[in-house]
């Protein structure tokens, strides 16, 4: 074999390594991805008098979003930021227990976002989109996470795509965003 062959030989296999990690992931990513019934609710009280829940997964739900809420709503380093992005009188200071920590602001929680089971692993089933906590932006009509993401124009229940990536908690904000709209994904400013 000369060294020409040797070269073309190789180049190939690189070729086709690459298409059937593509197709793999592709294949991966479909798997993964599927549609549950799911409701966002501004407070414990409507999703209780819902029929599509039951209590317990009311309140369960209202109390992870809160605790997520506490931890990892979007911060801001004065209050007029916060303002700014969801209204005059829509912010509060954060505690210790924010990732963030004490002495910034976040916005109120405005509602929450309750999911079915949906996902089994080794026995156990997670929620196919988790209770998390929801915000009302001044620049976008709806409600949005903590990372600024549109999920639901409307109160009640509605049908959600998910993939395994809404399993994961998003991560905490913890700088500033530009005047441009939180909703808008302005870039943060340090």
């Amino acid at each position: 074999m000369t060294p020409e062959d040797r070269y073309r030989y190789t180049k190939g296999g690189v070729k086709l390594a690459i298409l059937g990690t593509f197709i793999f992931a592709i294949y991966l990513v479909t798997r993964s991805m599927g549609e549950t019934e799911t409701a966002a609710y501004k407070t414990l009280d409507e999703c209780l008098n819902d029929s599509r829940f039951g209590p317990d997964d009311c309140k369960n739900s209202f109390e992870t979003a809160r605790a997520e809420h506490l931890k990892n709503a979007p911060s801001y380093q004065s209050r007029e930021d916060c303002e700014e992005e969801f209204g005059n009188g829509h912010c509060e200071e954060t505690s210790s227990l924010h990732g963030a920590g004490a002495g910034h602001y976040s916005p109120y929680q405005s509602g929450y976002l309750i999911g079915q089971p949906e996902k089994g692993v080794n026995g156990v089933y997670y929620p196919a989109v988790p209770a998390s906590a929801l915000y009302e932006s001044n620049h976008v009509s709806g409600f949005v996470n903590a990372a600024g993401v549109l999920v639901t124009n409307k109160v009640g229940g509605f049908k959600m795509t998910y993939g395994n990536g809404a399993l994961v908690r998003p991560e905490v904000v913890t700088t500033t965003l530009a005047r441009s709209g939180f909703g808008m994904r302005g870039s943060a400013a340090s």
